[in-house]
């Protein structure tokens, strides 16, 4: 077990103190450094904090959808991103063949992409999703 905080709550923090007392201090000239830096350590522990989950959940989804065989044991990290490229790329041919052009295909395929799309702005812009709700 880690100790607390955890790398994400370190994160944060660090993010957290960045945006409110370093950056104010800052020339003008540094800011956008300063404010991109700040933006990638948010990803970072939001990342973090999700672990590996949403990249095992897409690639059940990739394999339930393109009745792919899935691996008996949960892969470790490289082996999980290295099955996720593979998923990816036939769900690209898929799509180039017109195997998506229409009916349930074309629907689970939407539905797939959008999920995919909601979790990455989730780490990347969270604050986007939320203005977005209706």
């Amino acid at each position: 077990m880690r100790d607390y905080p955890t790398g994400a709550q370190l994160l944060e923090s660090a993010e957290a103190l960045l945006r409110a007392q370093l950056l104010p201090a800052l020339p003008a000239e540094q800011k956008q450094n300063a404010l991109m830096i700040a933006r990638a350590m948010g990803i970072a522990a939001r990342q973090l904090q999700a672990g590996e989950q949403p990249e095992r959940t897409e690639l059940t989804e990739l394999q339930a959808f393109l009745h792919s065989a899935a691996s008996p044991a949960q892969p470790g990290a490289e082996a999980l991103r290295a099955q996720l490229v593979e998923a990816n790329r036939a769900l690209s041919r898929l799509i180039r063949q017109g195997g998506a052009d229409a009916g349930d295909a074309h629907a689970q395929v939407f539905r797939h992409l959008e999920q995919v799309a909601r979790q990455k702005l989730a780490e990347s812009n969270p604050r986007y999703l939320q203005r977005a709700k209706p």
